[in-house]
């Protein structure tokens, strides 16, 4: 029987705090929505196609709107059991469904070190009774995305009339990111405060 290793991968969204993804399938699945529907359709074509499959991996990508080679760090031990295993790279193309999401790093990747790679069509399924559309997902998320984006002048100059505030406490950076953190005053980025994220809005004290 032919062997096959299913690969799956999403994007962080800071706005809704999504900036880590547990590296056990079935964990990222639960975590993510994307990851459990690509486990999903890949199970079934590896199934509906007699294709053993010998392991799963998942990824998450450094940046919120675009793939990169940091998926090189991802691939490069699934090189060696592809080879050994003789297995077919299995992953959902997404940009079949509306030219985006496209994990090129990957098809450069595989054209480099001779993987077989088949990408499976991104169709509309029903997960615990619930019809999961990737088009319209990913419609919603943009949009989520574009309103996010929109609003970095206001989340900063909130952010930074509370660190004004806090400045006047003297406390230290370190202790007014965990104050913002315990507010949810969020930052630009969506990402948690630090005591560096901190520093640099901060009000610079007269010499």
């Amino acid at each position: 029987m032919q062997k096959a290793i299913g690969f799956y991968w999403t994007l962080p969204v800071p706005w809704a705090r999504f900036t880590t993804l547990p590296e056990d399938i079935d964990a990222a699945a639960k975590a993510s929505r994307t990851i459990r529907y690509q486990r999903e359709v890949i199970r079934r074509f590896a199934k509906e196609n007699k294709l053993a499959l010998v392991a799963e991996k998942v990824f998450l990508e450094i940046a919120p709107d675009r793939s990169s080679r940091a998926v090189f760090d991802v691939l490069k031990p699934l090189k060696a059991l592809c080879q050994a295993e003789e297995a077919i790279l299995l992953h959902v193309d997404f940009a079949r469904v509306q030219g985006w999401r496209s994990m090129a790093p990957l098809a450069d990747w595989a054209d480099e070190h001779g993987i077989r790679v088949e990408t499976v069509f991104p169709g509309e399924i029903v997960i615990d009774s619930q019809v999961f559309d990737p088009h319209a997902h990913f419609s919603d998320w943009r949009a989520r995305q574009r309103e996010w984006s929109e609003g970095k002048a206001d989340r900063l100059a909130t952010a930074r009339a509370a660190i004004e505030r806090l400045s006047v406490d003297g406390l230290t950076n370190r202790d007014i990111a965990e104050a913002l953190n315990a507010r949810d005053i969020r930052s630009a980025t969506g990402k948690p405060w630090t005591a560096e994220t901190v520093r640099k809005l901060r009000p610079q004290k007269a010499p």
